[in-house]
């Protein structure tokens, strides 16, 4: 019995190691083609000259949540009003998430969102790391500790303000209608309402609106935001229903 459980810890830390590896792998390829090409990207959320991988038939990998990293530098330090509270960084998978915690910590909201993107694909497993992007349907078998743990550190950081709690919070207030939810979380503009470009017209402030932060890419349909804001890491709690119609009787 003993054997057994040795031989299957060592093939689940083998697994994560291999992982860890090719995440290293992906990253680095990435950043050598950043590096060497400049390709114009058609998705409506990139800017034009952003380095990018394009798909054939010409609709780019560069979306919210493919793993492509910044374009810009940007910086806005964590407010001092306040102590951070300080989140414990738990994982069911082994992954680190200290880069994310002092990348919020720093106020560098837009690495910190490359950042939680790049965590996500991990967590969604072998398969979403290779792709470099998630499948909606991959998200319900991501633990809830993961994604509480990312959930804490955005809401920490941001003293409340940002988090996948806090744009589920927006999205039932919206009445779960999308055009109203992205409105109230600011990521469309105009009288038209169109969709912000991404990176450059997002806000990457300490002060933007509430639960502007982070980014999930909808612009190819609200499915995978949708299976975030309805994972049970972000379930509310249900209040427990006093029952006062009951009368007890008192003997005299």
């Amino acid at each position: 019995m003993t054997a057994m459980a040795s031989n299957k810890g060592s093939s689940i830390r083998a697994r994560l190691s291999g992982q860890a590896r090719l995440v290293s792998s992906v990253r680095a390829g990435r950043l050598l083609f950043r590096r060497e090409v400049g390709l114009n990207l058609t998705h409506p959320l990139a800017r034009k000259n952003t380095p990018g991988v394009v798909r054939a038939g010409g609709s780019d990998l560069s979306s919210l949540f493919d793993g492509t990293g910044s374009s810009k530098e940007s910086k806005n330090e964590a407010k001092d009003d306040g102590e951070v509270k300080e989140v414990e960084l738990n994982s069911e998978l082994g992954l680190d998430y200290s880069l994310l915690r002092d990348l919020l910590a720093a106020g560098e909201w837009e690495k910190a969102d490359d950042e939680t993107r790049l965590k996500l694909i991990e967590m969604a497993g072998e398969e979403a790391v290779i792709r470099g992007w998630v499948y909606f349907t991959e998200v319900k078998d991501i633990p809830i500790a993961d994604l509480r743990t990312v959930d804490d550190l955005w809401l920490s950081y941001s003293k409340g303000r940002y988090g996948y709690s806090v744009q589920k919070k927006a999205w039932v207030k919206s009445r779960k209608v999308w055009t109203k939810f992205f409105q109230e979380i600011d990521w469309v503009q105009g009288e038209n309402n169109a969709y912000r470009k991404w990176p450059l017209e997002f806000n990457w402030v300490a002060d933007a609106k509430k639960g502007h932060l982070p980014l999930t890419n909808a612009l190819r349909g609200t499915q995978l935001l949708q299976a975030v804001l309805e994972h049970p890491a972000f379930e509310e709690k249900k209040k427990k229903k006093v029952n006062t119609s009951a009368t007890t009787s008192v003997k005299i």
